[in-house]
């Protein structure tokens, strides 16, 4: 698995990471954010940039207690550490998000 920064770029490999074999079926990514109007339309748009293939709909949906935040999980099909990379550098330069797993 790459290890990504926030940044976005890859960190250098950790001896006992684990590896994925591209390409990876079922890959989840999830997306911590500020629960603002039009998220979810925002990131899903990024999320198709990378990941064309991808089902639109969240699979997962949580909101924080106080409503301030709100988690999405989406599956993909990993083609490559490149595009996960990429895809964690797009959807960290949305204003509202503040973490992607």
């Amino acid at each position: 698995m790459a290890l990504i920064t926030k940044d976005g770029d890859q960190a250098e490999k950790a001896v006992d990471a684990p590896k994925i074999e591209f390409p990876c079926e079922n890959y989840v990514i999830k997306v911590v954010s500020l629960d603002v109007d039009g998220i979810h339309t925002e990131i899903t748009e990024c999320l198709l940039v990378h990941a064309p293939e991808m089902d639109t709909k969240a699979e997962n949906t949580n909101r924080s207690s106080k409503g301030r935040f709100v988690s999405f999980s989406f599956r993909i099909v990993a083609q490559s550490e490149d595009q996960l990379s990429a895809l964690h550098r797009d959807l960290m330069s949305i204003d509202a998000v503040k973490m992607v797993m």
